[in-house]
């Protein structure tokens, strides 16, 4: 389960370091910026030339530190490089710059339902990934489905590896104990 919920975490990683140090120094500048507009958007996410998510999305939007997109759906890989094992979909979602790659804030809200491996899904209308705690949080409703298991809630926390849960408002039903 580690590695399969892994995987969904890069999605975030990657996602919030996708430009490099030299664009972050760019658009942090006083210089006005111009937006930048693209359809039909396919962007691959490697790591050490291993292909770990594709992302699709039918437009986004970049214009000085925020990148939007919309029609978010993204592939995660694992174990092929060929076969997706994961995924996630969303209405739409933004990436807010702020400094270095690694402290850049993911948000998707609207329909949002990410696929793990193991079969592992969980339904939200917003996750983020917030850089400074290194965790992925809503405040919104929230449904974990897992084989049997259901826990819904209102407000998720949780590290990069979905180790450590946290569903505040918590109602469910367990099959297992």
């Amino acid at each position: 389960v580690t590695l399969s919920i892994l995987s969904i975490c890069l999605f975030f990683v990657q996602f919030c370091g996708c430009a490099s140090e030299d664009e972050t120094e760019q658009s942090s500048s006083n210089r006005p910026q111009s937006q930048t507009t693209a359809e039909q958007v396919k962007v691959k996410f490697t790591e050490s030339g291993r292909l770990q998510a594709i992302l699709y999305s039918n437009r986004m939007e970049e214009k000085d530190n925020l990148t939007w997109s919309w029609n978010i759906d993204v592939d995660f890989f694992t174990d092929d490089d060929t076969i997706a094992d994961g995924g996630m979909k969303a209405d739409s979602g933004y990436v807010l710059s702020s400094g270095s790659s690694r402290k850049r804030q993911v948000t998707v809200f609207g329909n949002v339902h990410l696929i793990a491996p193991d079969g592992t899904e969980l339904f939200a209308d917003s996750l983020r990934w917030n850089p400074a705690k290194q965790q992925i949080e809503s405040n919104s409703k929230v449904k974990v489905i897992r084989g049997k298991d259901v826990v819904e809630g209102i407000g998720f926390e949780s590290d990069p590896n979905f180790m450590h849960i946290r569903i505040i408002n918590v109602k469910g039903k367990l099959e297992q104990l």
